[in-house]
């Protein structure tokens, strides 16, 4: 997805729905140039005239409450400036109250913004709840001013109730300096929180440009910054950024973006690094006459500078590699690829290799440190993708962990143990276990035991993890009832 970058007018349109266009139409100005990179969102907030401020201090001197007052829109302006809204922006919206809560769904926003200073304003979030359970609704989450423990409630509040919130670090300073941003807390909130832990609120200094190219690059795709249009009579606060002001500051995250880049565009750039890297590399050349049909070795070659057009180079000569000679060869002649018969055992090793890795990412799991694979290829390596497994041996003592990694399509075939007696725990993905005959449809955090000379087989049709718990295991106690396995050495 491209990062998002949510503008926050707040209270910034001052109660006045011309001054709000202006707003709209100023920044839509500085943001479509960057709309092929970032997504934006115009957020408002909500806050209801009738109920928010108490009767009593409705008409005191707070600056806030005067604030508040003073930009109150009324339902009919509402509905015209978000219909106006629309033509630029996906909006988004904050409510503070229950009633507001109501609007935003009502006016069906494409965003839920909770605020930090209500995160844990547990009737407002039971309120949202409530409401989500009808009507499903993106909400993203600011977690300004709120210590482990408080993190930690929040983030279970919601994940407990399967309600799906993108958070946001946030520094509920106003304005922040830079010193006080800490964006390394971010990556602290992202280690133990993982992707829900997703952007960056900003209420920095104004002058501040350069913390969204770093809290992109530790992982932030969605950003929140305040945005307002000075006049004579409308000034703004510290943190909102004015149309050149933010220009700035997306200058930073665009560039961000580009030279972070991805590694789908890494991988495009590589027959072109490779090209020029041959220019550099050593080419390997012959050290005595050979004749026709003979198996290369080291002691047949040397390596120098430089490499001919088609001529093997030192990064090519692997033990798992065999190199034979098609055609007499002299002493000082270059090794080129038309004169040799390659067979290549390696590669297709180094490619299951890679499927594992890319599961084991998506997964999430754990391994040992240094892990040793171990490719099981019932009948060769030719038929491992219908036919196989990989296995990492955590420890094998009187008692024995194992991880069982299957790729989409794999099957196990039929076997039992003499000696050993296993359960299978379901670490990630489903499996189709026959035990004894009977069929088990497993998925994630089941477990079953299979006891001693129980005969059973299992298949993945996506790719699965089994952790395998069990007494020893020794490779000679699985018996397979195809004898065409045991013969496969």
């Amino acid at each position: 997805m491209k990062p998002i970058v949510i503008l926050e007018m707040a209270n910034n349109h001052m109660g006045s729905l011309s001054h709000a266009k202006k707003i709209i139409k100023s920044f839509y100005k500085i943001t479509k140039v960057y709309s092929s990179k970032i997504d934006f969102v115009l957020k408002y907030q909500f806050r209801d005239k009738e109920n928010f401020i108490h009767k009593d201090f409705y008409n005191s001197n707070d600056k806030f409450i005067e604030r508040f007052k003073s930009t109150f829109l009324s339902d009919s302006d509402w509905n015209s400036l978000i219909s106006f809204s629309r033509k630029y922006f996906k909006l988004a919206c904050t409510p503070f109250d229950e009633v507001s809560v109501d609007k935003v769904f009502e006016k069906k926003f494409d965003f839920l913004k909770i605020a930090s200073c209500s995160i844990t304003d547990w009737p407002l979030i039971e309120c949202i709840e409530k409401k989500y359970k009808k009507q499903k609704k993106k909400i993203i989450a600011s977690l300004g001013g709120l210590d482990e423990n408080d993190i930690i409630k929040v983030t279970s509040f919601f994940q407990n109730r399967k309600i799906d919130v993108s958070f946001l670090y946030c520094v509920a300073k106003y304005p922040t300096k830079p010193g006080e941003l800490n964006l390394s807390f971010f990556s602290r909130l992202r280690e133990k929180y993982g992707k829900r832990i997703l952007g960056f609120s900003s209420h920095e200094d104004t002058d501040i440009t350069l913390s969204p190219a770093i809290a992109y690059s530790a992982g932030a795709r969605i950003f929140e910054k305040h945005v307002g249009f000075e006049t004579k009579k409308v000034k703004l606060n510290a943190y909102s950024v004015k149309p050149n002001e933010l220009k700035l500051w997306l200058d930073n995250l665009s560039s961000a973006i580009e030279i972070w880049g991805s590694p789908q565009s890494r991988n495009k750039s590589l027959k072109e690094e490779r090209k020029q890297l041959d220019n550099f590399k050593r080419g390997i050349y012959f050290k005595k006459d050979l004749k026709k049909s003979t198996k290369i070795k080291n002691k047949d070659i040397y390596y120098a500078f430089p490499a001919q057009k088609n001529q093997f180079k030192a990064n090519d000569f692997f033990n798992t590699k065999e190199f034979i000679l098609k055609k007499e060869i002299k002493k000082d002649a270059p090794m080129m690829v038309n004169n040799i018969h390659s067979i290549d055992n390696y590669s297709p090793l180094l490619k299951i290799r890679e499927k594992i890795q890319q599961l084991i990412n998506d997964s999430g799991i754990i391994l040992p440190k240094n892990p040793r694979l171990e490719i099981s290829h019932h009948y060769g390596i030719s038929k491992f993708y219908k036919f196989g497994i990989t296995m990492i041996s955590v420890i094998n003592q009187s008692y024995c962990k194992k991880l069982i990694l299957m790729l989409p399509g794999q099957k196990h075939p039929e076997q039992y143990h003499k000696i050993k007696q296993e359960s299978f725990f379901i670490l990630h993905g489903t499996v189709q276990l026959i035990l004894n005959k009977k069929k088990y449809n497993l998925k994630t955090g089941d477990l079953i035991t299979i006891q001693k000379k129980n005969i059973h087989a299992f298949s993945s049709k996506n790719g699965a993890i089994i952790e395998e718990l069990s007494t020893t295991s020794i490779k000679e106690d699985s018996y397979y009832l195809d004898k065409k396995i045991t013969a496969n050495k």
